[in-house]
């Protein structure tokens, strides 16, 4: 079996702000049978080890680098060599695959929405997050407003400006839904795009009278007297992905065994990182600059699932196609890779 091996530029990243901007081929070998995950593991040992190049996001990282630190990686067979850290947007990450600078990169659900719709040829390979509708811990995605906004619901967004972190991506789709389910004429509404770390400020300074803001950026917000007008993704896309991993559909019709033995060590990955809370936080240590505080004391402790829910991909597709221009013929499973599903 071989499998050709991409060159990957060393990538370095040393804000917050890219940190949280989500970057998230070779000859064929032969597939274990799809759904058999001891295939993926038990008879790697027994198979030569495969190269894949592979390109981590800055949040939601966990289960691939609790699974290269736990060996889950090298069990499977796989040498993913030193894994990559990018700052890049969806986009450009669905771009690095295609053309060969990585063999799998980590993403968000919309961008790889949106490239499948325009013919890309890239395809969903395994989850990361999904909106969990029956997660009890506290919420951090959503739109909130300043100290002493008027807004105080849903339906007190009309004729205001909303920043959000791009325009069509998912904090946008959520957005958008929970204005129309709460009887907001969306004409009425100017959505501000705005890079991530200055969401908050710029509302603060009255700039846009609300924004759709995640993790250290919210928690840290509400900590400063901002308050919350949705409970975010969750709530209005139940089960949509979030974060998840895709690769070129090239690589993965000549490689799909590598992919098996990836979808096995990352589904490994995920379930330590479920169930060892600190091994996370840990992990946020080393790898961030976050501060030390907000992991061990703020920091949303919510799971991670490498399994896609295709009910929750197709909630996400019919918002997308009522809400733009993407074509109604597109399909979870002309997105999702099959040995995803």
């Amino acid at each position: 079996m071989e499998l050709r091996r991409t060159l990957r530029p060393a990538a370095a990243i040393t804000t917050v702000a890219l940190m949280f901007g989500l970057t998230a081929c070779g000859g064929s070998t032969e597939s274990a049978p799809v759904g058999d995950s001891d295939a993926g593991s038990s008879g790697a040992a027994a198979e030569e080890t495969l190269p894949i190049t592979v390109a981590r996001g800055g949040v939601n990282f966990e289960n691939a680098v609790l699974a290269e630190d736990q060996g889950y990686f090298e069990e499977v067979g796989l040498d993913i060599g030193e894994m990559q850290l990018t700052g890049m947007g969806g986009a450009a990450a669905n771009s690095s695959v295609i053309s060969g600078e990585f063999d799998v990169a980590a993403t968000d659900a919309v961008t790889v929405i949106r490239a499948a719709a325009e013919g890309m040829p890239v395809v969903a390979v395994a989850g990361t997050k999904s909106a969990d509708p029956d997660y009890e811990g506290e919420v951090s995605d959503g739109v909130i407003v300043p100290p002493g906004s008027d807004i105080k619901e849903w339906s007190d967004l009309a004729g205001t400006k909303i920043g959000v972190p791009e325009l069509g991506g998912l904090p946008h789709m959520a957005t958008v839904t929970g204005l129309l389910e709460n009887g907001v004429d969306l004409d009425s509404v100017e959505f501000v795009p705005l890079p991530t770390d200055a969401l908050v400020e710029s509302a603060a300074k009255g700039q846009v009278d609300a924004v759709f803001t995640f993790s250290i950026f919210l928690l840290s917000a509400v900590d400063n007297g901002f308050t919350r007008v949705g409970t975010g993704v969750r709530e209005y896309l139940p089960n949509a992905p979030q974060v998840l991993w895709v690769a070129s559909k090239q690589f993965a019709e000549e490689n799909p065994e590598a992919l098996e033995r990836f979808h096995t060590a990352i589904e490994k990955g995920t379930e330590y990182a479920n169930e060892n809370e600190d091994a996370v936080r840990e992990a946020y240590h080393e790898h961030t600059e976050l501060p030390a505080a907000f992991i061990d004391e703020r920091m949303s402790m919510e799971p991670l699932n490498v399994e896609f829910d295709e009910e929750g991909w197709n909630t996400l597709l019919q918002v997308m196609k009522d809400e733009s221009d993407l074509r109604e013929d597109l399909t979870y499973e002309e997105i999702v890779w099959e040995g995803a599903r």
